[in-house]
């Protein structure tokens, strides 16, 4: 069983306060990118936005992807893909919580993370730091940190459902709040697997981003 949670309930703060979800690009809204890189692989599917349009976009992402349903955002991300995990199944299988802000999942990585979630339980790609990282204090230079070991992470990550629901759960039970998924993995003591990501699964976050995108865009286009 592949479940997959899109989160894309975020307000767009740096896009005019446009839900990130709805945003254009290459004449679409950048939600139908990730169900339409999910929709072959996934047994179940949720795409989290904001309130107030789930049965609006559930039917028309309905079109694209059968079955897909659509849950309301919270507050914090992590609570936007707690109430996706809400509405998955019970039972076993893998779940990958994805940032709807990446259009460009390819179909390899998409297996990659699949493969190890499955052999390790637990797994995030990432792609390696290229520049040198220092690390403040205050306004000077603190130290330098040693880049070989640091990653930048990517969606999706992986999980066994298990696994996942477990971390939420305690992050609830202590009000914690993390940045992403798999800390709250990282801290029930599950071991979280590297998998190599794709420079191009790019996060747009600033309007910059977008001629990244659009480059990227066109280059997909032309390989089809």
């Amino acid at each position: 069983m592949i479940s997959v949670i899109i989160a894309g309930a975020g307000s767009g703060k740096r896009f005019g306060n446009r839900p990130k979800a709805f945003f254009r690009l290459g004449g679409r809204e950048l939600i139908y990118y990730s169900v339409e890189n999910f929709c072959p692989v996934a047994d179940e599917m949720v795409a989290v936005l904001p309130a107030g349009c789930e049965k609006e976009w559930e039917a028309k992402l309905g079109v694209t992807c059968p079955g897909i349903r659509v849950a309301a955002g919270g507050s914090h991300r992590q609570d936007s893909v707690s109430n996706g995990l809400e509405m998955l199944s019970d039972g076993e299988g893998i779940v990958l919580v994805h940032d709807v802000a990446r259009p460009f999942l390819s179909s390899a990585l998409l297996e990659r993370i699949i493969s190890a979630a499955e052999k390790y339980g637990a797994c995030v790609p990432c792609t390696a730091l290229s520049d040198t990282v220092k690390e403040a204090e205050g306004p000077f230079v603190g130290r330098t940190l040693d880049r070989s070991r640091l990653f930048q992470v990517q969606t999706p990550q992986a999980f066994r459902k298990d696994i996942l629901r477990n971390a939420y759960r305690q992050a609830c039970v202590s009000g914690f709040y993390g940045s992403d998924d798999s800390i709250l993995v990282e801290r029930t003591d599950t071991r979280v697997y590297l998998v190599e990501g794709e420079r191009e699964n790019i996060k747009i976050t600033y309007p910059d981003d977008l001629q990244l995108a659009n480059i990227i865009l066109e280059k997909w286009k032309k390989a089809e």
